[in-house]
């Protein structure tokens, strides 16, 4: 029977927003997607939009491209789920999923000119900080080093070094998942990780002899 002190505590529950560390495993939430539950798959959404969306901005920099890229991601995952099987991680094949949309996206724009990386609009968020010596307060400083740290990876990163950076720093994940989206050993994600952090701090040694950062 359904008491009232149950509608309230429901009611309750659902004015509370879950922390991303609270949320059910993928596992249990694509068990749930497969038995039609509609609201096991918008937690999983909420679980991996907004990491999906950065690494389609930092890709694109383009918001409204980074939208488009993540819309299109989750529907080919809404579509697949039913016959997915878990040969590796879900959120492996999920960030597969992503890289392959934003070469998709790179491969149908190759005639057209790449938008400009110091665009102020395309607020690319910031690489961490502890490898890239980064200072909140100093917003100007700040704003030159993400420009120059775009440039670097856009022009001097090659394919690989440029899809493991943005995995690694912008996306968050870790290096076995790099690899495992990339197939290549996880000793080659370091070497390319090691490769592009030496060339963008190359980049930025002028701005650190001046005493910048």
């Amino acid at each position: 029977m359904w008491r009232p002190q149950e509608a309230r505590l429901m009611g309750e529950k659902k004015k509370r927003k879950l922390n991303i560390e609270e949320l059910p495993e993928d596992e249990e939430l694509i068990k749930r997607i497969k038995e039609g539950d509609e609201r096991a798959f918008e937690l999983l959404m909420r679980k991996y939009k907004r990491r999906v969306y950065l690494i389609a901005l930092q890709s694109t920099k383009s918001h409204e491209d980074a939208e488009d890229i993540t819309q299109e991601v989750f529907i080919r995952v809404f579509k697949s789920i039913p016959s997915w099987e878990p040969r590796a991680s879900f959120s492996t094949w999920l960030y597969k999923v992503t890289s392959h949309l934003c070469v998709d996206y790179h491969r149908s724009r190759v005639r057209q000119r790449v938008e400009s990386v110091d665009d102020e609009e395309a607020a690319v968020p910031e690489p961490r900080a502890e490898d890239l010596a980064s200072h909140p307060d100093r917003v100007a400083e700040e704003r030159e080093i993400r420009r120059l740290i775009d440039e670097v990876i856009q022009k001097n990163l090659s394919g690989r070094q440029r899809d493991a950076f943005i995995l690694y720093y912008y996306g968050g994940l870790q290096v076995k998942e790099v690899a495992e989206v990339l197939g290549v050993a996880e000793g080659t994600v370091k070497m390319h990780l090691f490769r592009a952090v030496s060339k963008i701090r190359e980049a930025l040694k002028p701005l650190k002899e001046r005493g910048e950062i």
